[in-house]
């Protein structure tokens, strides 16, 4: 039943369709009650989808028609300066979250319809996420070179108190600013990268500490992004691209680093020292972290979020357990299974005296993943923002197909590039510079296939649930299950079986790549996000006008949808907006 009263549509975020105003996270047609406990329904109702729909259909391009001349537009009162100056805004925060400059302009709006201005400052844009995580990257790499016997359970440690991080993490977001979270998580990152010298229980006590850090670090830095792109009106693939683009950075950047500390002779052990301390600097750079701007109308409205963990935990189980985020579970989980792979698994795919006789050659091939990664992240969010799921699909499975090709090179054929010489020791020299070849390729393919499958996660999550609440609760469930994967294959990894290993990954990217199909061609959440919720309101438009047409078109969703993150505002967010036309 429909209340009297409240407005239909919910008109919080600018989209690159300056009439894109209906979230895609909530059905325009339905009005839920704004009681303490919330809907009984989910984010995606069943109301919405009974409509039949298809990613070929010709209703996807169909448009409401005056919704604007009844509530109004907000791109009619933004000027086209004031709206540049927003993109550029949420463009520059972003890269600051993820990167280091110093950007002259950080442009903030501040005010309403009738009231515009803009507020132009300086900053000094901190090392943030690139310096926390150059370190923490090269770090993990040495992981299992330093503690062959213990090096997969600390990271499978890592990892597992990663997942209990992630369910608390919204109840972080709720109650401190996004810096303090990003400052506090630093900090523990900086003394795991110095703990590795301390010894086993040591390291042991850290990997428990930087799991939980890591939880709340990626989730708070999911949920900034996508409220940065809801005030700013930028593209969310876009935006989401910018971030990773800087932050994969750090996997170059790191190991240049190290590979010229290898170079001038510095220990292992001050190598890791001195990750600490560029760590320590990058998270002090994160407490200048600002607040993304939000809509004047939108901050006076006052919200009740439900806090209790019992809650969250629920919330993130009914999130990821109906459709379409379980659908993406299979990618979340290879995703985790990737980074395993890269971080845990290739270095010990590596013989054990090329790396004692020339250890930059480590580096040099995780200087290529990064860079592949940093390269590939804007080419990825830009396909996804024009294109939707269908090209990064096909983009997705050419890259994994040279990586896995690349990894069986490096374990079957690389070895015979040491032949054995007649002081009975391994000849590295003569065929290093194929081997090193080889390593680039797979390094570059691994990176740029890590950074196709987290851009992805991102990209779609924050088009999926642009509202701050879901926002954090989509990020919390992404990570739980993205851990998920990384612990699986770290405790299958200690078996010392590589077929096992590739075994498992073969078959979550099979898994993984037929679910991403299923929504591509049957769902419209495979669309690029602009069409996606034009389609999304205009099949809601005909569901309410009739109930009985649902042979239009091939596909159908339905299922049982979970329930309520918690206490819905959509009505009162809508009201407060139009009360402030």
């Amino acid at each position: 039943m429909v209340q009297t009263g409240t407005p239909l549509i919910q008109t919080t975020q600018h989209y690159d369709d300056p009439h894109d105003l209906c979230l895609p996270s909530a059905s325009p047609i339905e009005t839920r009650p704004s009681s303490p406990v919330g809907s009984a329904d989910g984010t995606f109702s069943e109301a919405a989808m009974e409509g039949a729909w298809h990613s070929r259909a010709k209703d996807g391009d169909l448009m409401l028609k005056g919704e604007d001349g009844e509530y109004g537009s907000e791109d009619d009162a933004i000027a086209p300066g004031v709206k540049r100056a927003l993109e550029r805004s949420a463009m520059l925060r972003v890269a600051w979250l993820g990167f280091g400059a110093y950007f002259p302009t950080l442009a903030s709006w501040v005010g309403d319809k009738s009231n515009c201005r803009l507020t132009i400052s300086s900053a000094p844009c901190c090392s943030g996420f690139l310096c926390v995580l150059t370190a923490i990257n090269v770090v993990s790499t040495n992981v299992t070179v330093l503690y062959p016997d213990q090096g997969f359970n600390s990271l499978a440690t890592v990892f597992f108190c990663n997942i209990l991080g992630s369910l608390l993490a919204p109840l972080l977001n709720v109650r401190f600013p996004p810096w303090l979270i990003f400052l506090a998580a630093g900090g523990l990152y900086t003394v795991y990268d110095a703990a590795l010298n301390w010894g086993v229980a040591v390291m042991f006590v850290f990997s428990v500490l930087i799991g939980f850090a890591g939880g709340a670090l990626w989730v708070t830095e999911g949920a900034y992004v996508t409220a940065t792109a809801k005030a700013s009106g930028v593209p969310i693939g876009k935006l989401t691209s910018i971030f990773l683009t800087f932050f994969t950075a750090n996997m170059t950047v790191g190991n240049v680093i190290s590979l010229a500390l290898q170079r001038l002779g510095v220990s292992r052990a001050n190598m890791l020292y001195v990750m600490a301390g560029i760590s320590g600097f990058g998270s002090l750079c994160l407490a200048f972290v600002p607040t993304p701007p939000r809509s004047a109308a939108v901050a006076a409205v006052q919200t009740t979020a439900e806090t209790s963990l019992v809650a969250k935990v629920k919330a993130i189980a009914g999130l990821i357990t109906r459709r379409p985020m379980a659908a993406l579970i299979p990618l979340i989980l290879w995703n985790g299974a990737v980074q395993s792979l890269a971080f845990a698994n290739f270095p010990t795919f590596l013989p054990a005296a090329l790396l004692d006789a020339r250890p930059e050659t480590l580096p040099m091939m995780y200087i290529a993943y990064g860079a592949f990664a940093a390269l590939g992240s804007p080419l990825f969010g830009r396909v996804y923002d024009r294109a939707g799921l269908p090209p990064v699909m096909i983009l997705m499975t050419l890259i994994a197909t040279a990586m896995f090709a690349m990894t069986y090179l490096v374990i079957l054929y690389l070895p015979t590039l040491l032949p054995v010489r007649a002081d009975g020791l391994l000849d590295i020299d003569t065929h290093y510079g194929i081997i090193v070849a080889i390593l680039v390729l797979a390094g570059g393919f691994l990176g740029a296939l890590d950074s196709i499958t987290t851009g992805t996660m991102n990209f779609v999550q924050s088009a999926w649930f642009p509202d701050g609440a879901e926002t954090a609760t989509a990020f919390a469930g992404a990570r739980t299950v993205m851990c998920t994967g990384f612990v699986l294959l770290a405790l299958v990894s200690n078996t010392g079986i590589w077929q096992v290993v590739l075994a498992l990954n073969h078959t979550i990217m099979v898994v993984a790549l037929g679910c991403l199909a299923w929504l591509v061609w049957c769902t419209p959440y495979g669309l690029a996000p602009a069409e996606m919720r034009r389609v999304l309101r205009a099949q809601a438009t005909g569901v309410e006008d009739d109930h009985d047409d649902e042979d239009k078109v091939d596909g159908v969703l339905s299922g049982q949808q979970g329930k309520s993150l918690g206490p819905d505002r959509r009505g009162e967010d809508a009201s407060a907006l139009l009360a402030g036309e």
